[in-house]
């Protein structure tokens, strides 16, 4: 915006430059407050016209006025504008809308540019220094003051001197000073080293106003300021450290402070000691970080500016007090716990601690433990001794003892926990032992390595006020006890909270189906999650969008089993809910539930087997079902149709040949005989085809034909030889064929003659005998 109005007053200047340069100037224009105002003046504009036309005035950018502030006519050629509550730079111009008379060229506008600021405010905090300089005695006077607010508008600022010297007075001198928008003005100037005193006031103005100081009277031997000291170097051991100051001109005073790291109040050393152009601080605490600066003064005068700050560790010592340590028994585990040396105490960086154990026979056995450790289980061990020690760069802290007594004292206390002021009470039994002392340990729920905190408490305690518990966060703990004789009493507690509310988020949950079985599984919402101690989560089951089981779990748990599930399209979620109440949910689940395809395949078939046994009890169905078997038995190969027996048929007839050539006598026993026999059908078929109405109608039995094949028992060697079976076809006829299709292929015996005695064959050996029958292995 400031931009656009610079535009416009530079153009504004240079139609006002040419119409001074042609002389044709259109108005004239001014305000009745100048073209400075102060902010939050009303005024009036004016435009005086020097041709017959219609004016008009723009504002800023050059646009008209809007009409609910439109100019005003003052007279004929006149016209003004009331300018109200004006906060910023403003240009006004003023123009002929029109030309009425014969002039041939248009006359130039006129503009006016108005600023808006403030008068000067009276400097304050005047002060003025004579300051040495570093190369020569001959120096300078330096004076400051405060401008005060900003005035928007330029200021010329002015510091007026007159000097004194032993015998006479100086002139007046004048010296203009450049604040440069800064709200602190500082001005220099160099005197003479006879002058003894100076007189000086400041004064600033600007169109709006003036302001000045009081003049003021200065001695410079009063208001003499060496330059600023610095710190050339620092060495610290752990309990002091020597600094080296550098000084352009020599003082006799010489200022030290320090101060810790996190400390705000600065602290003086009156001890500083000067030796070999160096400053001891001592009296440091091992193994802190310090802050130093320094000033210096003469003999008379204001002390110089401080130096800058330097940052220094002293050194390292060993730790110099024990661990505060205690243990506790639990599940046959010894956890032996302590607390971490305060910084003053530890006297440097804890590197680990050492836990050492002694058993009845001194044997040692050391285990380390980190230094962010603050407890280590160890093994279980009767009467032993054991010491915790700290170790940092320089040494080990004195070792803090604990005995290990076996005995176990059973509980005598009883817990009262008041959660509103996080207190935790307890109350002895009348009989009960006077206790050694207590130590009451307390960490966020589930998180006992990590936020693990206790206090040890005094014999005669009957309540601890725990005050650094967080906000929404849920504690557990246990009072522990212990007795002279090191035996140790333990009661524990758990869900308390100094501030609990509604949980900002639910369990997300994970299912796994397994036939009508849901295994449900989340995980436990975070502490921030949480903002308090949960109570029980709730889990919600959905069947075909409809609500159909709530369960309620215990907060302790993180799964849960659901189970004779039908089969459906199911949904399920879960919230969680503390003592004010039920959280959201965190996503619904959605799973299905099918019917077990090889349960229902079991009882089918069980079904049917028990239909047919039942059935397979009546004797009709069973004939019938036999009947209707027959037609699915395999085809049994019948011996007599069968390669063998083909070649053996073919072999005695070429014997035969064979014998009547040799003139070998044959009676008509030792003849080969091929008997067809016709087996009949099974009674169960013969009723069947007896009641058939039609004679002609097939049987459902397959006839088989078999062939009778004999051997011979040789008279010679006392031995049976038994023909060769093969397939062969059971017609006559077409065995005969085939031998006559075959007469000279070779013959099955070898080609010499036989003597009768050689070929003495046993009694007849009939097909019947090698029968298969197929159907004895359904009977």
């Amino acid at each position: 915006m400031r931009t656009m109005k610079l535009l416009w007053s530079i153009f504004t200047s240079l139609l006002l430059l040419l119409q001074k340069c042609t002389g044709d100037k259109s108005c004239e224009i001014w305000s009745s407050a100048g073209n400075v105002v102060q902010i939050t003046s009303t005024f009036r504009v004016y435009c005086t016209f020097n041709f017959n036309c219609k004016p008009a005035m723009y504002s800023a950018s050059g646009h008209p006025i809007p009409r609910a502030q439109s100019p005003q006519t003052y007279n004929s050629t006149t016209i003004y504008l009331d300018v109200v509550n004006m906060t910023e730079d403003r240009t006004f111009s003023c123009d002929c809308k029109d030309t009425i008379s014969n002039t041939e060229n248009k006359p130039d506008s006129c503009g006016l540019d108005i600023s808006a600021g403030y008068p000067p405010d009276r400097p304050t905090n005047f002060s003025c220094v004579y300051q040495i300089s570093e190369t020569s005695l001959s120096s300078a006077v330096i004076c400051s003051w405060a401008s005060g607010r900003n005035t928007y508008i330029r200021n010329d600022s002015k510091l007026r001197v007159r000097t004194f010297t032993h015998n006479a007075s100086g002139g007046l001198r004048s010296f203009s000073v450049s604040a440069k928008g800064s709200p602190f003005v500082r001005a220099e100037f160099a005197v003479d080293g006879s002058v003894q005193v100076i007189s000086v006031q400041a004064s600033v103005k600007n169109k709006l106003g003036y302001a000045e100081t009081p003049e003021v009277n200065y001695t410079l031997r009063d208001r003499l300021m060496p330059p600023a000291p610095l710190l050339h170097q620092v060495d610290c051991s752990s309990r002091s450290c020597s600094i080296r100051v550098n000084q352009s001109v020599p003082t006799y005073h010489l200022d030290i402070n320090y101060k810790e790291e996190n400390e705000e109040q600065w602290r003086p050393h009156p001890k500083s000691v000067m030796g070999n152009g160096s400053v001891i601080i001592e009296s440091l605490q091992p193994y802190r970080q310090y802050q130093f600066r320094c000033r210096s003064r003469f003999s008379t005068g204001l002390w110089s500016d401080w130096s800058r700050t330097v940052s220094r560790w002293t050194q390292e010592e060993a730790p110099a007090h024990a661990l505060d340590v205690w243990y506790a028994v639990d599940d046959n585990v010894i956890r032996v716990c302590w607390k971490k040396l305060d910084i003053s105490v530890a006297q440097g960086q804890i590197l680990d601690y050492i836990i050492t154990i002694y058993d009845q026979i001194q044997n040692k056995t050391v285990l380390p433990a980190s230094s962010n450790e603050q407890c280590l289980p160890v093994p279980f061990c009767s009467n032993c001794h054991i010491t915790v020690s700290a170790r940092n760069s320089r040494g080990y802290s004195p070792p803090a003892n604990i005995t290990i007594h076996t005995a176990k004292a059973k509980p005598r206390l009883v817990p009262v926990l008041n959660k509103k002021n996080v207190t935790i009470s307890w109350r002895q039994h009348v009989t009960a032992r006077l206790p050694r002392e207590y130590v009451v340990e307390w960490y966020p729920k589930g998180q006992k390595r990590h936020g693990f905190q206790w206090l040890r408490m005094g014999q005669n305690s009957s309540h601890v006020v725990i005050t650094d518990m967080k906000q929404f966060v849920c504690y557990e703990g246990a009072v522990h006890v212990f007795y002279s004789d090191n035996s140790v009493d333990r009661l524990g507690f758990t869900d308390i909270n100094t501030e609990v509310s509604v949980p900002t988020a639910g369990p997300c949950v994970h299912e796994r189906t397994e036939g009508t079985t849901v295994n449900v599984t989340w995980r436990e919402l975070s502490m921030t999650e949480r903002t308090g101690c949960i109570t029980n989560y709730t889990i919600y089951l959905e069947q075909n969008s409809r609500l159909v089981a709530t369960y309620n779990v215990p907060a302790s748990q993180t799964f849960w089993v659901i189970r004779d599930l039908t089969p459906a399209d199911y949904s399920i979620w879960m919230t969680a809910s503390t003592a004010i109440g039920e959280g959201p949910l965190c996503q619904k689940v959605n799973f299905f539930i099918q019917h077990d395809s090889l349960v229902a395949l079991f009882v089918t078939f069980a079904v049917l087997v028990m239909f047919l046994v039942v059935v397979c009890q009546i004797l009709a169905v069973k004939e019938r079902i036999w009947v209707y078997f027959q037609y699915c038995l395999p085809e049994i190969p019948d011996p007599a149709n069968s390669k063998w027996a083909k070649d053996c048929e073919k072999a005695k007839v070429n014997l035969h040949l064979q014998f009547s050539t040799s003139t070998v006598s044959e009676t008509e026993e030792d003849l080969v005989f091929v008997d067809i026999e016709e087996r009949p059908p099974p009674p169960l078929l013969a009723q069947t085809s007896l009641s058939s109405d039609s004679e002609t109608s097939t049987q459902p039995y397959r006839h088989i034909s078999y062939i009778k094949c004999f051997s011979h028992d040789s008279d010679s060697s006392g031995h049976t030889q038994t023909s060769f079976l093969d397939y062969i076809s059971p017609h006559m006829n077409a065995v005969k064929s085939e031998e006559e299709e075959n007469e000279d292929l070779p013959t099955f015996f070898p080609s010499h003659s036989f003597s009768s005695d050689q070929l003495d064959f046993g009694p007849k050996l009939t097909l019947d005998a090698v029968r298969i029958d197929g159907s004895d292995f359904f009977l």
